[in-house]
């Protein structure tokens, strides 16, 4: 297994576990103390650390097959990700959530799960990482507690795992920028999300399996 898959498969196996952590409450297993809003948040938090943690690492490995500059310093995930599908030629429509999956993790791990960082032109609110109604990111005010239930966990690790296949199939097949020969590479077209492109795509390229 090279580099770039490993990658791959350690964000999917880490998406996954993420999606599963939080386990129904079962009545007949007696807990050694109570899990505190504090404590939980700390745990969540450090979960999602990780998640961006692998996605940095997979980003950069995917610009290294493609032959393009890595950015090993750069920690901010969201605008590497931004800087390598504009090269790319990618559809970006994601940007704006892992930003929030960035505010709202800082918070969850070092503000006891408490919202801390108001939003841009927004003094009195915090938009999460993660929908709520009618599929928009979920806003609460801010020195309101932040709430994530078992379907926020699945949401987060289901939006992970989409990205890592995203950047594989990116990394991996004939779409995108120009090559290095003087050929091109089509882009995907305007305003379809990578995700969405992939049954298509797979059939011109080949998918390393998990």
């Amino acid at each position: 297994m090279d580099e770039l898959a490993r990658a791959h498969a350690t964000l999917r196996r880490g998406a996954d576990f993420f999606a599963a952590s939080l386990r129904p409450w079962n009545p007949s297993v007696r807990p050694i103390r109570s899990v505190t809003h504090r404590l939980r948040s700390k745990v969540i938090g450090n979960g999602l650390r990780e998640l961006d943690r692998f996605l940095n690492i997979l980003i950069d490995e995917a610009a290294r097959r493609q032959r393009l500059p890595t950015a090993p310093r750069q920690r901010n995930t969201a605008n590497k990700l931004r800087e390598f599908r504009r090269t790319m030629t990618l559809p970006n429509d994601d940007h704006e959530r892992l930003l929030a999956l960035g505010g709202s993790r800082e918070c969850l791990f070092h503000c006891d799960g408490i919202a801390r960082r108001a939003d841009a032109g927004e003094a009195g609110t915090m938009t999460l990482g993660w929908p709520g109604e009618r599929g928009r990111l979920r806003r609460v005010l801010l020195g309101n507690a932040i709430v994530v239930e078992r379907a926020d966990l699945e949401n987060i690790g289901l939006f992970y795992a989409r990205l890592a296949d995203d950047l594989i199939l990116a990394a991996t097949c004939d779409i995108g920028r120009g090559t290095g020969n003087g050929g091109s590479r089509a882009p995907y077209p305007p305003h379809r999300s990578a995700s969405l492109m992939s049954k298509d795509a797979t059939e011109r390229c080949f998918v390393l399996p998990l």
